[in-house]
């Protein structure tokens, strides 16, 4: 942003001005400047937006999509007709060295196989598709997690930074008032240890955010080191939550309830295949008694198998099939208790966090705050101590930082309580091919868009 000149008023060009006060007048003019055509250009970081950034650049969930990917080629291989089988017998004397110098073989599977290797395969897609959808949500939920853990150290910075100015105004009082003799000499080293440890305070606080940060941008596909642009402010809404729909729909939608009923149809495909391979089949063949040596004795055949005798092999493959299925039903009811459990908890984890927010909000912030300027006031004036000034300026951190958590808290749980009714929606997965939706999963409840129970 180009400075041309600066333009006075005519109070201020009749005013006297020292050559200080101008140069002070024209930095801060400059300085004003500057900060407002950078931040002009600065992009604020919400959260939102940190999410967009990992679903495009995250190589998670691109793995996740590329195993669905193959895992629908394996349902079209698992679907398509059995490749024929080609012997080839050349005879190596001028008499007959074998019976038959080709024959050509195509199963037809019409007795069910290949729509059990189809199930089989079907259910491995659902699982495939289980997995990338948890793998979203979780990432989702990772994303999330690190912003937030970003945000709540900055704010721990921004306190300590404010505890590290008051601290060095209060060294500066101490230090005048020792020199004048209003104070002893020992609160100029109890005020000056006090600097040196709010400065120590700052220095864990800078690296608190350095790592926060180097974690967002990892989740974010960006380097550690890469410098973290202003994140949006915190905000903490009161929620109201529906307990039935919540349920209802972190049933339908929770993967790890999904991916537990494609296992059961993969057991299900199991044993459909172990049941097709007990009944008769047909194969056309091509048979030709001599080939090398001229074509003679050729026709074509139909072979029928009957798998007439078990030794027990399929009877117990069935027997297996059967059994895993009424195991993953148990796994299933299991899952589905447990969604209930996490949505129950989440829930409870978010009320609490609401009514946390609503009591710093009624007047604790405000109260600190007064504290640590009165208590200051007294201690230019000389009525208040050290030691008074610094339990007040602990006391500023300890609210300052518990409403921090607070907010971070609420903002946590919200997060916590949209992972455990599976509130991301699956279409967000890249899908590497032209086909059809991955899983068809109603909208979530949104927190606060129904009446509370």
């Amino acid at each position: 942003m180009p400075m041309r000149f600066i333009r006075l008023s005519r109070m201020d060009r009749l005013a006297p001005r020292s050559a200080s006060q101008t140069l002070r007048l024209v930095c801060g003019v400059v300085l004003g400047s500057l900060a407002f055509a950078s931040g002009a250009h600065a992009e604020t970081l919400t959260v939102d937006s940190a999410i967009d950034q990992a679903l495009q650049r995250n190589r998670r969930l691109s793995a996740a999509a590329r195993t669905i990917a193959a895992a629908r080629a394996g349902v079209r291989s698992a679907g398509a007709l059995a490749n024929p089988e080609l012997l080839l017998v050349p005879g190596l004397t001028s008499l007959a060295g074998t019976g038959e110098e080709l024959l050509l073989v195509q199963p037809l599977e019409l007795n069910g196989a290949r729509s059990a290797r189809a199930a089989i395969a079907g259910g491995e897609l659902k699982g495939a598709q289980a997995a990338a959808v948890h793998e979203l949500r979780q990432l989702v939920f990772e994303t999330r997690t690190a912003y937030l853990e970003l945000a709540r150290a900055r704010e721990y910075r921004s306190v300590a930074a404010s505890i590290l100015a008051s601290t060095e105004e209060m060294d500066r009082i101490a230090r005048r008032q020792v020199e004048v003799g209003s104070r002893p000499g020992i609160d100029r080293i109890q005020s000056g240890l006090e600097v040196s440890r709010a400065r120590q305070q700052l220095e864990r606080a800078d690296g608190r955010v350095a790592a926060a940060a180097a974690a967002l941008n990892t989740l974010i596909g960006r380097g550690p080191e890469e410098v973290v642009s202003d994140l949006s402010p915190l905000d903490a809404p009161e929620t109201k939550l529906d307990r039935q729909q919540a349920q209802e729909h972190a049933v339908r939608a929770r993967a790890e309830v999904l991916a537990a009923e494609a296992q059961k149809d993969v057991f299900k495909g199991e044993g459909r295949l172990a049941r097709a391979q007990g009944r008769p089949d047909l194969a056309p063949q091509l048979r030709s008694g001599s080939l090398f040596h001229g074509v003679r004795e050729a026709g074509v055949g139909l072979s029928i198998t009957l798998p007439l005798f078990d030794h027990g092999q399929r009877r117990y493959r069935i027997e297996q099939a059967e059994q895993s299925i009424r195991a993953q039903d148990d796994r299933i009811s299991a899952a589905r208790s447990q969604v209930r459990l996490e949505v129950e908890q989440a829930m409870a984890r978010l009320r609490t966090a609401d009514a946390v927010v609503r009591q710093y909000r009624e007047g604790v912030l405000d109260q600190s705050r007064r504290l640590l300027d009165a208590t200051l006031s007294g201690f230019r004036s000389g009525f208040s101590t050290i030691a008074a000034v610094v339990e007040a300026q602990r006391t500023y951190r300890g609210v300052q930082t518990e409403y921090a958590d607070a907010l971070i808290e609420h903002a946590l749980a919200r997060a916590e309580f949209e992972r455990a009714v599976g509130a991301v929606s699956a279409s967000l997965i890249p899908d590497t091919t032209p086909r059809k939706p991955i899983l068809s999963v109603s909208p979530a409840p949104s927190p606060g868009a129904d009446s509370g129970k």
